[in-house]
């Protein structure tokens, strides 16, 4: 069986969050809208009424009110961009806490045991379970130490983690953290890009 991976809870999530998200871009675009509407008209009747000089002047003025109000729709959007990136990793965190009961994340534990092994590169390893954590990895440590040829100690601390796993060799000079967390910000970039290319037109 196929251990429960991080990208396809993240799929679903970020499906189920890209609903808001679109709704609040349509906000942005048409307050931008409206604003660039408004400050044209203005600026429209005051070159009406001005002389060849002030009309100079006031095409200056509605040049950068059109620039500040870009500069202020892009700095909404990408803060939009932002919370939806934060809301879709707050709910894979809720989403993945509630599947630790399943048969899948017990596969998923030793995935993410056998993987930080792997990435710290010793033969001799110590291994910081998350708290809930504690009793499936110490099952998984013998099968991926006899798979690997490597000594895996439990630790006797315990990471507050929603799940997953902190590696180090023994002398603590490599360290690789494996919990939910940190993977989930270290696909940060990657899940802002995928929210990117689901809402942009192709």
């Amino acid at each position: 069986m196929s251990p429960l991976r991080l990208e396809d809870v993240l799929n679903g999530v970020i499906e189920e969050a890209l609903e808001e998200f679109r709704s609040k871009i349509r906000e942005i675009e048409e307050e931008g809208l409206r604003r660039l509407r408004e400050e044209g008209e203005e600026l429209r009747r005051q070159a009406a009424a001005a002389s060849q000089a002030l009309q100079r002047e006031s095409n200056a003025a509605r040049m950068r009110l059109v620039s500040q109000a870009s500069l202020e729709a892009r700095r909404e959007y990408l803060e939009s961009v932002e919370n939806c990136v934060n809301t879709v990793v707050s709910e894979a965190l809720r989403k993945i806490s509630s599947l630790k009961e399943s048969r899948d994340y017990t596969f998923a534990v030793k995935a993410l045991l056998r993987e930080a092994i792997e990435i710290v590169g010793d033969d001799d390893v110590v291994v910081e379970p998350a708290k809930d954590d504690i009793s499936l990895v110490n099952e998984a440590v013998r099968e991926v130490g006899r798979e690997l040829g490597v000594k895996i100690t439990l630790s006797t601390s315990a990471l507050e983690s929603v799940g997953g796993v902190r590696v180090r060799n023994r002398d603590g000079s490599v360290i690789f953290d494996n919990t939910v967390e940190a993977r989930l910000e270290r696909m940060r970039g990657e899940i802002r890009r995928e929210i990117l290319r689901r809402i942009l037109p192709p």
